[in-house]
């Protein structure tokens, strides 16, 4: 279609030309424009209204008919005298613009060029058509695009937007993109302090948070100076920390306002007392520990001095627990504290000796100075309490004392018999022979001592002992050692805490206070208290409650640096055999006792597991405890509750129950032994030689031997030598003689062996019979 009306164009245009060229054309009056048209554009072959000129413009306007002659000539004149190429860009651009502005339009006004315009020489139209070429090569801007967009459709929200399915010109759901600003990077000085306190133990990353530094910068310092940390690890060395700021030219120091806070005060209770005003202070009684070997006669001594009967009613006649009491003489009240002489109970000694005033060292005079008594003479030296040393047991056959002077003098204790300074008396506790002047002499050392205390002071001691009483709950026994405990007190004691309930004395009585040196019992705590801590009064229970959450976090600090790191050695030893063990007992220092007791057992083979140990009767929870990690339950002057019976049948649990703690070590040192594997011991009994071979469709392969070495026996284990070479070993499952079932053969005679899993016998083939023993392992 656009060939064809190209043609029609060319022709038109042809004719149109031929006719101009007979008839003159009518001359055209010039006028001269106002202003020269800026823009040079190509002649085209639409129609072009005339222009409206302005009212002052006096010029003769064109016809129609002259305008529409005159853009004829000009079209046909230059379609003849340009090229073949020429005149087809031409005849496009007439087309196109023809295409663009069609006929049926609304006629609009449009300017005429100026008739001097008109006879300016023709514009080149190559020139014309390279630049609108190259105006087209121009890239668009954003606004063209813009424009160009399609109008869109708005459409709902469905599950197809949700999964991405939308169709992609649909740019309404299209992800936008965000070109983000880049960000300029500006130094900030920064401003490190120049002097710093800090709370150890602190962590390198709060260290360094600190100091305004990176933590990688001191992590490298620490490893210049052969310390290898990380990020989280503590530092609670205060030279290292001073290290660290002299480094970075920042001087730290130690803030110890907080430990102070939690210590309530850095004063011991004896420079407590020599700080208070001597018009404040009055004299209280003498605390006496009765120290030695087990069965020297501590017991039996002090119950000379309060005419009582403690011995009888121990377990086993030995002391177990520490025992605090007061009594009255005819030479003043005095305290008396009462220590184990068992070696499981170091610690319970080693209380009694840090709390005492005066030791008085019970040697028996028919076996001098023991293992406990040498322990209880560096105690004393340790603990610097002065000693007076009772040399029990006078009345026994076999008493030497001056064997005993001999001992004491070795060991830098040199009695007052030899010119020494140590006091010794010679009694009995069974006839009371010297309890009297043992009595004096103690009272005479008190007054040397000068004790005192301030009894309108806030109460300060040591914690004696705990247990869990039923019905009271958890329970201690106390020793005041300056100030008055009154019921209702708020105390703090390690990193637990409690309000005073009741206080009651060594007979049980409530009382309403306790003053210097006046052991009590005290319910009213938090949970059980650590024998061997020491208790201060302070002003109510939320500060009580808030010092003793602080200390536990301090704790739970130390314990994390003191967590040994993994090795690969642990995992190179020998496996060990283990002994899963939940203990139980009465009070804290009994429980304490044991468990180091039996940590201090040791083997190469086997080992002990405390699952758990709590002070307490045995209850359900520690029964389904023991049967769920295997573990075998000891309980230590403690009973099992009523109702617990039953499940323990049910379950078949393992309850081991003592009143004596060496009873109880040797129980669980053969439970130790028993877990370990029998070894195997291979006893040779006979032999039989092979002759010849049968095939039975009942039994199989049957060996007929000929016993030339001892005995064989049914279900006798066998080795087969086969020239001179083991090749097996099994064991012999039917043996006969002459068709009978026999239980064993002697040398000499011949029999039918059959053989487990075994049906490769041959002639001349050895069986060498033995029996296994199995043997147990020591620790």
């Amino acid at each position: 279609m656009a060939k064809d009306l190209k043609l029609n164009i060319k022709n038109a245009q042809i004719a149109q030309a031929l006719k101009k060229f007979n008839k003159k054309p009518t001359p055209i009056k010039k006028a001269k424009p106002k202003q020269k048209e800026k823009d040079v554009r190509e002649p085209t072959t639409i129609k072009r209204k005339a222009r409206i000129l302005p009212p002052e413009e006096k010029e003769k306007k064109p016809t129609e008919e002259e305008k529409k002659e005159a853009e004829k000539s000009k079209t046909v004149k230059n379609t003849i005298e340009k090229e073949p190429l020429e005149k087809e860009v031409k005849e496009t651009d007439e087309i196109k613009l023809a295409k663009e502005e069609p006929v049926a339009e609304k006629p609009a006004i449009k300017e005429e060029k100026p008739a001097k315009e008109k006879e300016e020489p023709k514009p080149n139209v190559l020139a014309a058509k390279t630049a609108e070429e190259e105006a087209k090569k121009k890239p668009k801007s954003y606004k063209d695009f813009k424009a160009a967009k399609k109008p869109q459709t708005f459409r709902a929200f469905d599950t197809r937007d949700r999964l991405g399915l939308r169709s992609y010109e649909d740019e309404r759901w299209r992800k936008r993109r965000y070109f983000k600003s880049k960000k300029i990077k500006s130094s900030i000085e920064v401003l490190r302090p120049k002097s710093l306190k800090v709370i150890i133990p602190i962590t390198i990353k709060d260290l360094a948070s600190a100091m305004k530094l990176k933590a990688s910068e001191l992590i490298r310092k620490l490893f210049l100076q052969g310390i290898t940390l990380t990020i989280n690890d503590y530092l609670n060395d205060e030279t290292t920390i001073q290290l660290l700021g002299h480094e970075f030219d920042c001087e730290i120091s130690i803030d110890v306002e907080e430990e102070k806070r939690l210590q309530i005060t850095d004063l011991t209770i004896k420079e407590e007392i020599s700080n208070t005003p001597k018009e404040d202070l009055t004299t209280r009684p003498a605390v006496i520990t009765f120290m030695g070997h087990v069965d020297h006669g501590k017991t039996s001594l002090i119950d000379a001095i309060r005419l009582s009967n403690l011995a009888n009613q121990e377990a086993g006649q030995i002391t177990q627990h520490i025992g605090a009491f007061t009594a009255k003489t005819k030479f003043g009240p005095i305290t008396i504290l009462d220590t184990p002489g068992h070696e499981a109970f170091t610690e319970m000694r080693s209380r009694g000796a840090n709390v005492t005033d005066i030791i008085v060292l019970v040697i028996a005079g028919d076996e001098g100075i023991r293992d406990q008594t040498i322990e209880a003479i560096k105690q004393a030296k340790d603990a610097n309490v002065p000693m007076v040393v009772a040399i029990n047991k006078s009345d026994k056959v076999g008493f030497d004392q001056e064997k005993i002077y001999r001992s004491l003098a070795d060991r830098e204790l040199l009695p007052e018999a030899w010119g020494g300074t140590v006091i010794t008396i010679n009694c009995s506790a069974k006839t009371k022979e010297g309890v009297d002047e043992l009595l004096e002499m103690l009272s005479l050392q008190a007054e040397i001592l000068e004790l005192r205390a301030d009894p309108k002071a806030r109460a300060r001691g040591t914690i004696l002992e705990s247990e869990m009483h039923k019905g009271l709950g958890a329970a201690a026994t106390v020793l005041v050692q300056n100030g008055t405990l009154k019921t209702s007190d708020a105390i703090v004691f390690s990193d637990k805490y409690g309000r005073i309930k009741t206080l009651h004395d060594q007979f049980d009585n409530i009382v309403d206070s306790a003053g210097p040196s006046m052991p009590v019992m005290i319910t009213g705590l938090s949970s059980l208290a650590e024998a061997g801590s020491e208790f201060v009064v302070v002003e109510n229970e939320k500060i009580a409650k808030d010092l003793a959450d602080a200390r536990k976090e301090k704790m739970k600090l130390k314990s994390l640096q003191k967590a040994k790191p993994f090795s690969l050695e642990s995992l190179e030893k020998k496996e060990k055999k283990t002994l899963p063990i939940i203990l139980r007992a009465d009070v804290q220092g009994s429980l304490e006792a044991l468990k180091t007791s039996l940590l201090k057992i040791k083997s190469d083979k086997a080992e002990l597991s405390i699952v758990s140990a709590e002070v307490g009767e045995i209850s359900e929870s520690d029964i389904r405890l023991a049967s769920a990690s295997k573990s075998v339950i000891l309980g230590f002057h403690t009973k099992i509750e009523s109702h617990a019976e039953s499940l323990i049948k049910q379950l078949k649990v393992i309850i081991l129950q003592h009143n004596i703690i060496y009873h109880a070590i040797d129980e669980i040192k053969e439970l130790m032994r028993s877990t370990l594997d029998k070894l195997e011991e291979f006893n040779d009994i006979g032999k039989a030689k092979v002759i010849a071979v049968f095939k039975s469709s009942h039994l199989g392969l049957i060996a007929g031997c000929l016993i030339t070495d001892g005995i064989v026996k049914r279900n006798s284990f066998v080795r087969i030598i086969r020239d001179g070479k083991e090749i097996t070993k099994t064991k012999i499952s039917s043996l006969k003689r002459e068709k009978e079932d026999v239980k064993e053969v002697n040398k000499g005679l011949e029999c039918g062996i059959v053989l487990e899993n075994f049906s490769d016998v041959q002639n001349e083939d050895i069986f060498e019979a033995y029996d296994i023993t199995y043997i147990e392992q020591e620790l």
